[in-house]
């Protein structure tokens, strides 16, 4: 009996340590390195910012991740850390993302201007902190629309934009997903799937029927199988990989894991009753921008369809712009083929300096 308590107290004990465990961040050593963890009050809300390199005069660069609320921090210390080689990397939990969300943000407060503010605020903070006239800006996904709404605002704060799986138009981007999905179903004849699909329709004006009542979770639906079926990640038809990489991810707890999907959950909610973030068209929004920009696309990509990248990059005007396709990648090359994109953005950085 007193063995029986014994154990179940050094259970207990075990997973309060791991669920409540306190994160850190492996100390840089070299004399002007940088690695600090800081919680700065960005437009009256409290959000995560991890700053690392080993040389703070190096060129800034601020990754925007996607979602609404996907924070990328864990995923991109565990696959694109050797960047801290040649930048100073700024990795930011946005507004109710990640270690970032809490129980007091509200939902009117998810909104698309409030990302964009929230962005201008950290690049302001970032250029005056480390007395540098421009940041090198990345965005994925959800980040790779923040970013060019960004560059567009303020071209004198970028030296360049890196978009990757670029949102750019949601109604032929959600139809060009749909149709990858349903063709990939009747291929297979999977009869569950070609039910779901037939019955929530094709999209209409970006979204599903009925958006604001079962739309969202159609849309849902829909992208559950396009993971299925390859339309998201290059032979691999789920996340589980990912969500072990962010629970043990020393800079993230398993209490940090639960925050992360409470945050994902609440903002992509909420984020769809933002008129400005249904409807998006950069092909009339943002025609022309005043930053070099680069685009890279994964082959296996139907969320954001790499056909609709390639063809946006040929109407755009900027002063450089360019389309980079990684062969072995669904919707995220940074962290599908991480080798390949640590050389790229290296590769820009110098071209563009």
């Amino acid at each position: 009996m007193k063995q029986t308590v014994l154990k179940i107290y050094i259970q207990a004990l075990f997973f309060g340590m791991v669920f409540s465990a306190c994160t850190s961040t492996k100390k840089i050593k070299t004399s002007s390195g940088i690695s600090e963890i800081n919680y700065l009050e960005i437009n009256d809300r409290k959000q995560y910012v991890l700053i690392r390199g080993k040389d703070i005069n190096n060129p800034i660069l601020l990754f925007l991740h996607g979602g609404p609320g996907a924070s990328a921090t864990a995923l991109l210390r565990k696959f694109n850390h050797e960047l801290e080689d040649d930048f100073t990397v700024v990795y930011w939990d946005q507004r109710a993302a990640g270690k970032s969300f809490s129980k007091h943000i509200t939902k009117e407060e998810i909104t698309v201007e409030n990302y964009i503010k929230d962005v201008e605020w950290l690049v302001d903070y970032l250029k005056n902190r480390f007395e540098k006239e421009k940041v090198f800006l990345v965005g994925h996904s959800w980040g790779s629309r923040l970013g060019m709404y960004a560059v567009q605002r303020n071209p004198e704060n970028y030296s360049a934009f890196v978009g990757i799986g670029q949102e750019l138009h949601a109604y032929r981007g959600e139809l060009l997903s749909y149709h990858y999905t349903l063709q990939k179903a009747e291929e297979r004849g999977h009869k569950k799937a070609l039910k779901e699909l037939e019955e929530m329709g094709p999209p209409q004006s970006g979204h599903y029927k009925d958006m604001y009542a079962t739309g969202f979770w159609g849309g849902v639906r829909q992208k559950h199988w396009l993971l299925k079926f390859g339309g998201e990640r290059y032979q691999k038809t789920t996340y589980i990989d990912w969500i072990f990489s962010i629970w043990f991810s020393r800079e993230y707890s398993f209490a940090d894991l639960i925050r992360y999907g409470k945050g994902s959950a609440f903002s992509a909610g909420n984020i769809i009753f933002d008129e400005q973030f249904n409807d998006i068209d950069f092909f009339k929004e943002i025609q022309k921008v005043e930053v070099p920009v680069y685009f890279i696309s994964g082959a296996y990509d139907y969320n954001t369809p790499w056909e609709l990248v390639k063809e946006y990059v040929d109407h755009l005007s900027a002063p450089h712009k360019e389309f980079i396709l990684f062969e072995k990648s669904g919707h995220s090359p940074v962290f599908e083929e991480p080798r390949k994109f640590n050389h790229e953005i290296r590769r820009i950085y110098n071209e563009i300096k």
